[in-house]
């Protein structure tokens, strides 16, 4: 599910600087994930946002294009103030993220 095509391109085919953004990424993105959880049970709906807007880029940098999807269409509706069933999709999306990091990264 992971594509690195787009990060090569980005990074200009320099497999060092797409070695170090891969391990960038997989140490700050499950930190991040597991916050939002907390972020949003304490209402804290501008860093909530602001973390969905990370994720969402992190994310096309991998062309992982549903979590990205699903990170653009959460921090809208916290932007707009649709904030009512945000808990379950994030427990929705936390979930479906967990199954997928252990499939990808079993060693972690």
């Amino acid at each position: 599910m992971m594509d690195l095509s787009f990060l090569r391109g980005q990074m200009a085919g320099d497999e060092k600087l797409v070695a170090r953004f891969v391990s960038i990424f997989k140490t700050q993105v499950p930190a991040q994930v597991s916050q939002l959880p907390g972020l949003c049970e304490n209402e804290d709906w501008e860093e909530l946002s602001s973390a969905f807007h990370s994720l969402k880029t992190q994310f096309n940098y991998m062309l992982m294009t549903e979590f990205a999807e699903q990170m653009r269409e959460m921090e809208e509706s916290v932007d707009n103030g649709e904030t009512a069933f945000i808990a379950t999709r994030i427990a929705e999306f936390t979930t479906k993220f967990n199954h997928f990091w252990q499939n990808e990264f079993p060693e972690n």
